[in-house]
């Protein structure tokens, strides 16, 4: 992977970012939905997290690392993080995470 092509794929979510501002215009969500038991919300991803970092090592064992148990990994994790800082960590991963996996398939055969 070079350098041209991280760049490639940076302008590729940046058009698309420009296309949902479009849409959508400015979004200011909350992290979580307000009408929702946040505790449980987060014990419910923290198990999620848990059971797919479990599941992940498990296949890494087998030989068998696959790109579904490591983005659901990172979207777990951050969506069991309440701390703001640590979440923007865990997006940041989670990003990252699906930037690598549109590398890995642009080096597939066609």
């Amino acid at each position: 992977m070079s350098y041209l092509d991280i760049t490639r794929i940076e302008r590729l979510i940046r058009a698309e970012r420009a296309r949902q501002l479009v849409k959508f215009g400015p979004q200011n969500h909350p992290d979580r939905d307000p009408l929702e038991n946040n505790y449980a919300e987060g014990v419910e991803y923290g198990f999620r997290a848990q059971r797919w970092k479990e599941i992940n090592a498990q296949r890494a064992k087998d030989g068998r690392t696959a790109w579904d148990g490591i983005l659901l990994e990172e979207v777990y994790e951050a969506l069991a993080e309440k701390d703001p800082a640590k979440l923007r960590e865990e997006l940041v991963q989670v990003a990252a995470v699906c930037c690598t996996w549109i590398e890995a398939i642009d080096r597939r055969p066609s």
